[in-house]
């Protein structure tokens, strides 16, 4: 599980809780309506299906576990495979990579050293991994306008459960002072929860899922300079070189160097 995700959830969801605890004296309960929550949250996602094809809202549960578990991308650990699999190479010819190609959890991977088993042209290496890069930052793309779309419309759909009850309020103006201060109370807790959709639900998840498709690609650029390199036959030390210069000068210090 991502474990920023976690302190996040934990202490912007805690800091809320506190606080309306505080303001209310205790009473929580004034903060549920249920019939407010149906306008601002079933509102906003029937617009987001007005606004975009139903195959971008399917990926849902998908986007939805990818932002809760998704663990972060260990690129130093894809410089020691790919320098790895150019010794390999160097020392027993690009065949002796079919077994490892074969083996490796990482699609993306197989396919470039495969390509490379079967002696393909660099170039088309390239735009083939390059091909498979882009339709993923598509499909990422796709994943996070849902979330994206529900922050935008979400403001919207608090203000307008707060003028429906605004005008309620007003119906029952020179009545019961309770009755009023109830009906104003409903209606600002519609634009809480407009708020509460955009910036603590569906903001943050489409930040979150649009920075791991930034790191996702970040790796399998790195994979696919590996692999072109490999193709070129070089030293596994220029390998190295060339894969190290992704990281900081940090990073860089911190990786163990090739034989």
């Amino acid at each position: 599980m991502d474990l920023s995700t976690v302190i996040g959830f934990v202490l912007t969801w805690g800091i809320i809780i506190f606080s309306m605890h505080h303001a209310s004296h205790g009473a929580l309960g004034a903060y549920i309506k249920p019939t407010e929550m149906l306008l601002v949250f079933g509102g906003s996602l029937g617009a987001a299906l007005l606004s975009m094809p139903l195959h971008n809202i399917t990926g849902f549960v998908g986007n939805l576990k990818k932002w809760i578990f998704n663990k972060d991308a260990h690129v130093e650990h894809t410089i020691k495979e790919m320098v790895n699999f150019a010794e390999v190479a160097r020392r027993d010819g690009v065949l002796a990579l079919e077994t490892v190609a074969r083996e490796n959890p990482d699609p993306f991977l197989r396919r470039g050293l495969q390509l490379t088993i079967d002696g393909t042209d660099p170039e088309m290496i390239e735009r083939i991994m390059r091909i498979e890069i882009e339709a993923m930052q598509e499909r990422h793309k796709h994943g996070k306008h849902l979330f994206h779309t529900l922050a935008k419309f979400g403001p919207g759909f608090g203000l307008m459960a707060t003028l429906i009850a605004q005008v309620a309020m007003f119906k029952s103006l020179g009545g019961d002072a309770s009755v009023i201060g109830n009906a104003l109370a409903i209606a600002l807790t519609g634009t809480l929860y407009g708020c509460m959709l955009q910036n603590l639900i569906a903001g943050p998840i489409a930040e979150k899922l649009a920075l791991r498709s930034q790191e996702e690609t970040f790796a399998k650029e790195i994979v696919l300079q590996g692999v072109l390199s490999i193709q070129a036959g070089n030293n596994p030390r220029v390998v190295e070189m060339q894969l190290l210069s992704f990281l900081s000068s940090k990073q860089q210090a911190a990786m163990p160097k090739a034989a």
